[in-house]
């Protein structure tokens, strides 16, 4: 028994050193949520990346961009969606349909080492930024013979059920982009009534949403946002 207190302590400390070390490289390095009241969509992400830290939004590289082009066709021109909805462009946020966007991370800070550059905190947290690289890239895997990993998924697993649990209560249509969010938006285990969740959109990368492939779902997603546009009076 004293043998187990002694590992579950031990696994608790780790846990907590990890978090600190997510907290030292949040401080420079983290994206928020934009989730604004008036949103009624909200797409879960996986993480940000270097436009994404430019911008201080989620998506605002190319994959914005096929975002913004799938859901509100030449509006908007090819200006990428994290940015619209950060508010980043003058003038062009006043449209209603792009304040009822909320966009959100799982992680909200890079999981690639790229995207810190030669930053003297990446050098101090190379473990951590390895493992989430791991993370990133385990597919559907939830269980993971490395404790360290799980030990780190589970601190993305808190960290998200707390920001969907602050949700709960609002009328959404959620959509998990790609197998990354899907995979932890189902480890958080957070539901609501008031919420629909669309399932099996992929992630708007590599040109997805233009995809054969993938053209029935995104087509839901796209009849599902413009009826949710037209509900609320607010036909592009």
């Amino acid at each position: 028994m004293e043998n187990q207190e002694v590992e579950f302590d031990w696994g608790r400390r780790k846990k907590e050193l990890f978090r600190q070390e997510c907290n030292a490289l949040a401080v420079q390095f983290r994206v928020r949520d934009v989730v604004p009241s008036s949103a009624t969509f909200l797409f879960l992400l996986e993480s940000p990346h270097i436009q994404e830290l430019r911008y201080g939004a989620p998506v605002c590289g190319a994959s914005g961009a096929a975002m913004t082009q799938h859901l509100f066709g030449d509006a908007y021109g090819h200006v990428a969606l994290g940015i619209l909805v950060g508010q980043k462009v003058e003038q062009r946020t006043s449209s209603l349909a792009i304040q009822r966007v909320g966009l959100m991370n799982v992680c909200p800070i890079p999981m690639q080492r790229i995207a810190y550059g030669n930053s003297a905190l990446a050098e101090e947290h190379a473990a951590l930024l390895s493992i989430l690289g791991h993370l990133r890239t385990a597919g559907g895997s939830v269980a993971y013979r490395d404790e360290d990993w799980s030990i780190v998924q589970e601190i993305l697993v808190e960290s998200l059920q707390k920001r969907l649990q602050a949700l709960s209560n609002r009328t959404l249509v959620i959509v998990p982009c790609g197998r990354f969010a899907q995979k932890f938006f189902g480890l958080a285990n957070v539901s609501s009534k008031h919420w629909t969740v669309l399932s099996d959109v992929p992630h708007p990368s590599y040109n997805n949403w233009s995809k054969p492939a993938y053209q029935s779902v995104v087509t839901r997603l796209q009849k599902l946002f413009q009826q949710e546009m037209e509900k609320l009076g607010l036909e592009e």
